[in-house]
């Protein structure tokens, strides 16, 4: 392990590895247009980084369907999207590539379904990048709640308060950090103007993050 501050760093998936958002977006307002429905970009932020998903779009617009069906129609969708357009954020993958580098373990705690996971990572070249992937599949409980990131440090065996965490939603923020972690949040478009309580640091992309900080600073 490293003897820096942190003993394991966890990576959010959607808005810090890969531009995801644009791509949920997309694939909402797609399934929405036969219903006569859309999303604004500004709608859509409340849904970013949650498990609760169609079932609250169902009910704040009214929409024919159940929940179940929406995310069938969804789920093919967004997975023909990641297969096909998942890129790298700027500093994803060499960032990822030096902590492994360090020896630092690695973990990935994405509210998105275990098959999206793995359909993007491998899209993206990550495919064998973390030690634990722990997915909404996973869980009971979605981000706000910090399920997710517990379970994620109980696996990596590193203790919540020694785990940096980059995240991108107001949701994920505070699921990481309820769980005692350190947040550093990578700013998006999807997040201009949002507020990210909690976040020790926010950076505009993760070319900006120093490794030397994560792995070599005395606790």
């Amino acid at each position: 392990m490293s003897g820096g501050r942190f003993e394991a760093v966890v990576f959010d998936m959607d808005g810090v590895l890969v531009d995801g958002e644009p791509l949920h977006f997309r694939a909402v307002n797609e399934l929405l247009a036969p219903f006569g429905k859309s999303l604004s970009v500004e709608e859509y932020r409340p849904f970013m980084g949650t498990k609760a998903g169609w079932r609250q779009m169902v009910e704040t617009l009214g929409l024919p369907l159940s929940p179940d069906e929406y995310r069938d129609r969804y789920n093919a969708i967004i997975l023909r999207l990641y297969r096909e357009e998942s890129r790298p954020l700027p500093g994803a993958r060499e960032l990822v590539g030096a902590l492994r580098r360090a020896g630092m373990p690695l973990g990935l705690a994405s509210s998105s379904a275990k098959e999206w996971v793995e359909t993007c990572l491998d899209a993206i070249g990550l495919a064998e990048a973390f030690d634990v992937v722990v997915t909404g599949s996973d869980v009971e409980h979605g981000k706000p709640d910090p399920e997710i990131y517990l379970r994620t440090a109980a696996r990596l065996g590193v203790e919540p308060r020694r785990c940096l965490v980059f995240e991108d939603a107001p949701a994920g923020v505070e699921a990481a950090v309820r769980a005692g972690m350190t947040v550093w949040a990578v700013r998006t478009p999807y997040t201009e103007g949002l507020e990210l309580p909690g976040a020790a640091r926010v950076v505009g992309s993760l070319e900006e993050v120093p490794v030397e900080e994560i792995v070599g600073v005395a606790a």
